[in-house]
């Protein structure tokens, strides 16, 4: 009996559709876990660096003063309170602006009416006056002129003097001081490292900055001056500037050859 040729072509074409579609399956399912890994090659060398630190510091004259002058009134009423704090207060920003203070360097600071109270035993607390604090802030370019400055904003009202102190108005030339010398410090420190170890050194890769501003004392000017605007007496001052020390430290990174 000769066999039915078109049953056996029938049946090896269901086997290689059954072993391709097998095949794919299979493939999908062995490969799915490395889709996620990358795998990258590079040509670049293995970087060899030295990193370096160091510091750079410039003392620098102050050139301005910050001055806080405050008036603090008391009164039985809100109106009263008002009306007599604030006529006080004008008074003592016009006897600033006569220092050859500018208008734009007085800036009011702080401005708080609160009540006072009394505590009678056994009873309920009892609004007995209301008390304004105001305060300015006072910008001074000419350090000369400080002292006129204080014993004008006092003669005129002022009856509290807050701290004194003294800064730089712009920074960016002593910053830039202090970097110049932070950066060659680094440089010749590199340098010394690597001739010590025997290698090159070669040009910056990466570097980076950090600055630390010294802040000396504040000055408090004595005072002794009673809230009802006159000035009783008040202790003269010998006020000096002193000065300023600005840190620039700086940490480089250098090729190696």
């Amino acid at each position: 009996m000769e066999p039915n040729h078109s049953k056996v072509f029938l049946f090896v074409a269901a086997g290689l559709c059954f072993l391709v579609i097998a095949g794919v399956v299979l493939g999908s399912v062995w490969t799915q876990p490395w889709k996620s890994i990358k795998v990258e090659s590079t040509n670049q060398p293995y970087a060899r660096t030295i990193t370096v630190s160091a510091d750079g510091k410039v003392n620098a004259a102050p050139d301005i003063a910050i001055i806080e002058l405050s008036v603090v009134t008391q009164g039985k009423t809100v109106k009263q309170v008002l009306n007599d704090g604030n006529k006080k207060m004008t008074a003592v920003v016009d006897a600033v602006k006569k220092q050859d203070v500018n208008k734009e360097d007085i800036m009011t600071s702080q401005y708080s009416l609160n009540p006072e109270y009394i505590y009678p035993d056994r009873m309920t607390p009892q609004i007995s006056g209301y008390r304004l604090y105001q305060s300015i802030t006072v910008k001074v370019r000419d350090i000369k002129n400080v002292e006129d400055v204080l014993d004008a904003g006092l003669a005129a009202g002022s009856n509290q003097v807050g701290q004194l102190r003294f800064d730089i108005d712009d920074t960016s030339k002593v910053k830039k001081e202090a970097r110049e010398i932070a950066f060659a410090k680094a440089k010749g420190k590199a340098k010394e490292m690597a001739d010590a170890a025997g290698v090159k050194l070669g040009k910056v890769v990466t570097f980076s900055e950090g600055y630390d501003y010294y802040q000396p004392p504040m000055y408090n000017y004595k005072t002794s001056i009673g809230l009802g605007g006159a000035a009783e007496s008040y202790d003269s001052a010998t006020i000096e500037p002193g000065s300023k020390e600005m840190t620039m430290t700086v940490s480089v990174t250098y090729e190696i050859e």
